[in-house]
């Protein structure tokens, strides 16, 4: 009998790993190079909020990572240009707002953007 009860304890269940904190997806968006940055400080904020604008509603979109062109030109609409890479297009997401600002412009200026997806970890909240 001494025997049998030491079997039983020997396959006794393993306390679980704690389980990974989970992950937030995110997108980033980065204005590479400011075109209209020779235009004042004023007008290169503005361009760079209508590129924020944009990209505002981009909770996803295909590919993990595209760059492209954004051409601001003046009497306010904005036109894209495909990046350097041809199998990378400009996500829906960009296309879906009023394609439009505010900057005064005399002539037209280029912002490159690069949009990314990614995931970073939600850290637990602590416990009472």
């Amino acid at each position: 009998m001494v025997g049998a009860h030491a079997m039983v304890a020997g396959c006794a269940a393993r306390a679980a790993p704690p389980a990974p904190p989970p992950a937030a997806h995110t997108v980033t968006a980065v204005v590479l190079v400011n075109g209209c940055a020779h235009l004042g400080v004023d007008n290169a904020k503005l361009a760079q909020a209508a590129m924020n604008q944009l990209v505002d509603g981009c909770g996803s979109f295909n590919g993990g990572r595209v760059q492209f062109s954004a051409t601001l030109l003046p009497g306010g609409a904005i036109q894209f240009v495909q990046g350097p890479d041809p199998a990378q297009s400009i996500p829906i997401c960009v296309l879906t707002h009023p394609l439009t600002h505010r900057v005064r412009l005399q002539t037209a200026c280029t912002l490159d953007v690069r949009l990314e997806e990614g995931a970073v970890e939600v850290p637990k909240a602590p416990g009472p």
